[in-house]
Order: structure tokens, then C-alpha cells, then sequence
């Protein structure tokens, strides 16, 4: 017999380790994957791939469009720029009045092809808030459009000023003092450019004269803004003195026109440098006027009276309207002088009533005006 291999201790096999079972049921299962294998996508994944096509047109661009116009050295053309100066930023509106005046500057043909649109467009800048696009369209209709419109006939220029006088006249009654101050240097501009237009705005013209310089604040605020006023209102006047002292030949003063239309200015259409005024009104906003211009001569000299150094300002104001009274006067005398004035015209306006109650009385405020300065001597 055989012994057996091994004995006791091979017959004991060892026992495996038993798992634990594992307790409720598997919430997620857990897959195993291959490394470098692609994950497959989730059943609910959304596709993002974009598919679009292009269509490539290589003439289609801005410098290709605009090939040929006349634009300024950022590349806008006058279109572009006139649409630009009702911007409610006002940066871009004085970049839009820059870059109109480059324009017409490097290609004064676009000046004279689109002068009356320029003004149609630019006339609403004359009661712009702000200042600069002001000044600078001052400085664009000196310089380069008034210029060019002189050289267009009459009939087209008082039509293109009629557009433009609406809105100097507006901006005289603005409740702003800048701009109505701005509006009266638009209106010395035109009466400097087209003295002929001014007899049809007249009396309107006068009326707001009266109105600015009747206003205390004027007088208050920096003397700078009355000299302003004062010198536009003095190219007025001379126009008015020059007109009455040429007489019939450049005052045409129709005696057979109905009373009611006395007040209505008559232009000279085949000579657009002549005009007539309205004298039986004109002469009344004048008389209106020689009361402020004496009272303002007053509180001119009582200012330079006052201080003891030399008020450059206030002598200016005093000067100018001692100019301005001489101007009216002229004007009464040159009218007085003519048979004209018998018609249409009653005896208290210009006659001896007129002067004993109201010429005499400025003579006195004069007087004494005179008297403040020999005592200051």
C-alpha cells in the first residue's frame, strides 16, 4: 500500500473570502470603457454643428460705392453730413459743420450744385443749443455760402434768403439770451451780404430790436452782448439812412398805392440793389428806438462816471449808441425833406407835436449826460 502524498495538511484547501452582498437595489451602473475609446453622444444630446454658405461679391464695398463722390477726409459725403447736423449729440453736429466746410472746401462744385439744399438743411442750426454748431455755421455762410449765392440771380436768392430769414427772425424771440443774441448776427450778416432783402424784414427786424434791448438783462450781463446787438443794429440803420438819403432813385415811394399797403416794403426787381422801406411804420419803430438808445446812453454814462478807471466796455456801448441816434436822426431829416412825407401821414407823428413832446425831452436826458462828464473832469 501506498502511502499518501501530502498528509494532513495538503488534504486543507484554504477557504475563498465570501463577498458581501450588497444590500437594495443599484441606482447607477457602472460601465467600464476601454481607454482611447469615443464615448458614444447621450440619447438626448443636441446637435450644434452650423452649416452656412457665403456668398463673396468682392465690388461690394463701401470705397467702391462711393467711387467718383465728392467726400471729406473722413469719407462722408454732403448727404452724409447734412443728416448728421440734426444729431441729438452735439459732438456729431460739429463734426457734421466741420466736415461740410472740408467738403465744400476741397469741391466748391458740390457748393453751387447744392447751395439751396445746404441752407434748407442748415437753417434749423441757427437756434441750435449749442454754441459751437453756431459759430461754426456763422462761419460756413461768411466764408463759402454766401459768397457763391451772390452769384445766383435775384429771384433765386430772395426765395433761398426767405427760407433762411424765417429762422433769424425766430431765434430773435427765443427764450434764450445766446441765441436771440446769435440771431441778430445772422441778420448783420445778410444785411452786409444782400442789403437789398432787408426792406422786406424790416419793420419785424426793428420790432425785435426794440424787443432785446428793452430787456434789462442785456444791459446787466456782460456789456459784450449789448455791442454785439448795437453794431448790427447800426448796419441796419445806415442801410435805412443810405436808402432815404438817395431819394426817388433808390426810395421808390409809390404815391397811388392804396393807405392800407403803405406799410408793405417794394423791391426794385430789375435792380436788386435797391429797396424801399416802409416808411409810415419803420419810422415809428425808429422814434421807439431813440427812447432805449437814450436811456442806454444814460446808464452807459453813469457806469463809466461811476468807476475810476476807464470802462473799455461801457465807453464802447456809449459810443455805439450815440452812433445808432445818429443814424435815426438822419434818417427823420432826410425824410422830413421830402414832399412824401405829406401823404398818408398825420401831423403827430413827425410834426410839431411830435418834437415838443418827445425830441426835447431826449434833448434834456443828453444834456444832462453831458453834465455827468464835466463833473467827473
Amino acid at each position: 500500500m501506498g502511502r499518501p502524498t501530502g498528509g494532513a495538511s495538503a488534504s486543507k484547501k484554504p477557504k475563498a473570502k465570501s463577498k458581501p452582498k450588497q444590500r437594495g437595489g443599484v441606482d447607477f451602473k457602472k460601465y467600464k470603457h476601454k481607454v482611447g475609446r469615443k464615448l458614444p453622444p447621450p440619447k438626448n444630446a443636441t446637435n450644434t454643428e452650423i452649416k452656412s454658405k457665403m456668398i463673396v461679391l468682392p465690388e461690394q464695398t463701401m470705397a467702391s460705392e462711393r467711387a467718383g463722390m465728392a467726400v471729406n477726409k473722413r469719407g462722408l459725403t454732403l448727404r452724409e453730413l447734412l443728416q448728421q447736423t440734426v444729431h441729438y449729440n452735439p459732438k456729431v453736429r460739429r463734426a457734421a459743420m466741420n466736415g461740410i466746410k472740408d467738403l465744400v472746401t476741397k469741391h466748391p462744385a458740390e457748393l453751387k450744385l447744392h447751395k439751396v439744399a445746404m441752407i434748407e438743411k442748415l437753417q434749423e442750426r441757427i437756434c441750435d443749443n449749442d454754441k459751437v454748431v453756431r459759430d461754426s455755421l456763422y462761419s460756413l455762410l461768411q466764408s463759402l455760402v454766401f459768397p457763391s449765392l451772390k452769384e445766383d440771380n435775384a429771384m433765386s436768392t430772395r426765395s433761398t434768403l426767405s427760407l433762411l430769414m424765417a429762422n433769424v427772425l425766430n431765434g430773435m424771440t427765443h427764450l434764450s439770451m445766446d441765441i436771440q443774441l446769435m440771431a441778430f448776427r445772422f441778420l448783420e450778416l445778410v444785411v452786409l451780404n444782400f442789403p437789398s432783402s432787408f426792406p422786406r424784414y424790416a419793420e419785424q427786424a426793428f420790432n425785435n430790436f426794440v424787443a432785446v434791448l428793452s430787456n434789462d438783462r442785456i444791459h446787466l450781463q456782460d456789456k459784450s452782448k449789448l455791442n454785439s446787438v448795437l453794431a448790427g443794429l447800426a448796419h441796419c440803420l445806415s442801410l435805412v439812412a443810405r436808402v432815404t438819403e438817395n431819394g426817388d432813385a433808390s426810395n421808390r415811394l409809390v404815391h397811388n398805392r392804396p393807405m392800407g399797403e403803405l406799410w408793405k416794403p417794394t423791391l426794385d426787381e430789375d435792380n436788386p440793389g435797391s429797396g424801399a422801406f416802409a416808411t409810415s411804420d419803420v419810422l415809428m419803430k425808429l422814434q421807439n428806438l431813440i427812447r432805449i438808445l437814450v436811456n442806454s446812453i444814460e446808464v452807459s454814462a453813469s457806469e463809466i462816471c461811476a468807476k475810476p478807471a476807464n470802462d473799455a466796455q461801457s465807453s464802447e456801448a456809449l459810443l455805439s449808441a450815440l452812433h445808432c441816434l445818429h443814424l435815426i436822426c438822419t434818417t427823420f431829416i432826410h425824410e422830413a425833406k421830402k414832399s412824401q412825407m405829406e401823404f398818408g401821414r398825420s401831423k403827430t407823428q413827425l410834426g410839431p407835436d411830435w418834437l415838443n413832446s418827445s425830441v426835447l425831452v431826449y434833448l434834456k436826458k443828453l444834456w444832462g449826460v453831458k453834465r455827468l462828464f464835466h463833473e467827473k473832469v
